[in-house]
């Protein structure tokens, strides 16, 4: 009895020792779940608050007077006009060019259909400020276009202007319409083939079924991509700063940007206020429209059971169009960069006299100014989005394995950057970060805390499908045994979402490369990015021929990049 009763007491010990061995390690599990809600909240959270807290302060007193000053200005109202009608164009050139691009992909026989998936993938790996040089260096007075315009006709008087609200409509819509394409694209891929294969069969016409079930279905992709598109135009800087701005048409972005250039710290934050909430209203009606959506996305058909048109007779003239339009908005503008970067001074003829190597050796190797830019970018780029990496990996982690409403709050609140425009989180950052204890203005850190925070929405979307899929049977009985939460997420979880967070990592360093609104308002002498570079090199007395030098280099490595990520086979988010 004596040898029974002291055995049972040596098992109900090993039970005591590993419930608490478990409840210990879930104490630090919510630790480290506090201290991460914390930590994002704060980050996220605390520079927009300043931003709204400014708003009302001038000179240490409660005041209205930013707002009496904002919306009782003419100017206020000309730049949400202008942005308005810059969203608006956009918005349907977009849809005419990637929607009918992607119609004739999914819908018809098209025959190169291949090609032109392609061409479109490395349309968007341009960036959108590095279209608007291209755009000035063909349709300037001392451009491309005039020169071939003069050869052809030698009397002609040019006098197009390239400066316009409409060239920031055009160069935009070139940029964005693949953001159409692949929304539409995907849409038509799974919608209304065993419908439409019903309506052949009781003798309905193609056109009938395109109006009657293939547009009804794919409109919530239409108007949810459209949103985006209006999303991403409204917070644009540096297009509409370099074409639009010189004719003095304002819109938000660029008037925030000049109300900062007139130190008017209230305007600032009054306009950042109205745009952020512009941009929050259009995130939250694209949220609520993608969940809806999804009743006719569960149903996978084969191209088979879709309504293919024959184009018969008038392929040859899509050809022909289709032809056309890649070689006026892809292959001539990355031409007219690569002929530019071998110029030895903007302006000079075509002619192999005039080309040089000199503009890359001297981008890559002997200005010091620039090679700073590239290594600052570098390296801010690897930290920031190494960083966002780990972070998301931990948010994702939490979401799925812990539901609660404290991870929700997480997962909610670490979003949220991505309904904020670049130069908004670059405003709080400024008023957030200037002060003591929290004193990074002026230094590399204020850049970067900036970037980790605009990168982990980023890497929160490209971990987050992967994470569904995952079963938690392992990490729940992991954690059964008393494995640390560090041990469960670097064996168990970071494994099954390798992709996600290889492409993530890529996604955020391409970004870092090649933004310019949150480097241009935060950045301090030694602190230069390319973007930096890319925006005020010509005003540092280089030409158009070095600025292109730069430019190729960033696409260079953004269609590398883009690449790699398409090779992972994880969804792709550009951001500007």
């Amino acid at each position: 009895m004596k040898a029974t009763s002291k055995s049972n007491m040596n098992k109900y010990s090993k039970n005591k020792s590993f419930i608490e061995k478990v409840k210990l390690h879930f104490d630090s599990q919510n630790v480290i779940l506090l201290l991460l809600c914390l930590f994002i909240i704060f980050i996220t959270c605390y520079p927009l608050i300043m931003i709204v807290v400014n708003s009302f302060y001038q000179e240490g007193a409660f005041t209205l007077r930013a707002y009496t000053e904002a919306f009782t200005s003419n100017g206020t109202y000309k730049a949400l006009f202008n942005t308005f009608k810059l969203a608006l164009g956009v918005l349907g050139l977009t849809w005419l060019l990637g929607g009918g691009l992607a119609f004739l992909c999914e819908k018809t026989d098209f025959k190169y259909k291949k090609i032109i998936r392609l061409l479109v993938f490395l349309s968007f790996t341009i960036p959108s400020y590095i279209l608007s040089i291209s755009w000035i260096e063909i349709t300037s007075r001392g451009g491309y276009l005039n020169r071939i315009l003069k050869i052809i006709f030698p009397n002609i008087d040019y006098s197009f202007n390239c400066y316009s609200l409409l060239a920031s409509i055009i160069v935009l819509s070139i940029h964005l319409y693949p953001l159409i394409f692949f929304g539409i694209s995907n849409a038509l891929k799974k919608t209304g083939g065993i419908l439409e294969k019903s309506g052949r069969l009781c003798g309905a016409s193609s056109t009938y079924l395109l109006k009657t079930i293939t547009l009804p279905l794919i409109l919530p992709s239409f108007l949810s991509t459209g949103l985006l598109i209006i999303s991403r135009t409204m917070a644009n800087f540096g297009v509409v700063a370099q074409l639009a701005l010189p004719v003095g048409k304002e819109v938000l972005t660029t008037r925030i940007y000049s109300a900062i250039s007139e130190l008017n710290l209230p305007l600032v934050c009054v306009l950042s206020i109205l745009l952020m909430f512009i941009s929050y209203l259009i995130f939250f009606i694209t949220e609520k429209n993608t969940m809806k959506k999804s009743y006719y996305l569960k149903q996978t058909e084969n191209s088979s059971t879709r309504n293919i048109i024959k184009l018969g007779k008038s392929k040859y003239f899509v050809n022909l169009l289709v032809f056309i339009f890649f070689l006026v908005c892809f292959i001539i503008p990355l031409i007219t960069l690569l002929l530019s970067s071998f110029l030895k001074r903007w302006g000079l003829s075509i002619d192999f006299s005039n080309m040089t190597l000199n503009n890359y050796k001297f981008v890559l190797f002997e200005n010091s100014l620039i090679k700073r830019a590239f290594l600052n970018s570098l390296v801010y780029g690897i930290f920031s989005a190494s960083t966002a990496c780990i972070i998301g990996c931990f948010i994702v982690y939490f979401y799925k394995h812990l539901q609660s409403k404290r991870t929700d709050l997480l997962m909610n609140v670490s979003q949220l950057p991505l309904s904020v425009p670049n130069m908004i989180l670059a405003i709080g950052a400024i008023f957030a970060w200037i002060r003591i204890p929290f004193k990074l203005y002026g230094t590399k850190w204020i850049i970067i805390v900036t970037y980790i925070i605009l990168f982990i929405p980023i890497v929160i979307k490209q971990l987050k499908g992967l994470a569904e899929n995952i079963d938690n049977s392992n990490d729940m009985s992991a954690r059964t045994l008393g494995v640390p939460i560090i041990s469960r997420i670097t064996k168990i979880f970071l494994p099954q979402i390798k992709r996600g967070i290889t492409s993530g990592w890529i996604i955020c360093f391409l970004i870092a490369l090649r933004e310019i609104p949150i480097s241009l308002l935060l950045y301090a002498k030694g602190n230069e990015t390319i973007g930096v570079m890319l925006f005020t090199i010509q005003s540092n007395s280089y030409g158009l021929e070095m600025t292109s030098a730069i430019a190729v280099i960033v696409i260079a490595i953004s269609i590398v990049g883009n690449i790699l990520i398409r090779k992972i086979g994880v969804r792709r988010l550009g951001n500007e």
